[in-house]
């Protein structure tokens, strides 16, 4: 994913919005309540590729649309997308 290797396992994931774009946080620390952020388990911080949506999305979605050997994971809100393509490997 954005050129990492994300290991097996379960993750926090978190956005960091900016005015030109916005980064993926793959943090190991799971099961915190809202923003319990600890930036010293971070795995990996990813661009994420930014898009105009062609209609409002009316509620944030995060989706996965599965290719062959990947997929894309994908953050919908209002009329912005955000993609981060991926491979999966065994």
């Amino acid at each position: 994913m954005g050129g990492r290797t994300i290991p097996a396992g379960s993750y926090t994931l978190w956005t960091l919005p900016s005015p030109t774009g916005a980064k993926l946080i793959i943090n190991r620390q799971t099961g915190q309540w809202g923003t319990e952020y600890d930036s010293a388990q971070d795995l990996a911080r990813l661009e994420l590729e930014r898009e105009r949506l062609p209609a409002a999305v009316e509620q944030f979605t995060i989706g996965v649309d599965s290719a062959a050997g990947g997929g894309v994971l994908r953050l919908e809100w209002d009329t912005t997308g955000f993609r981060m393509p991926f491979a999966a490997s065994r």
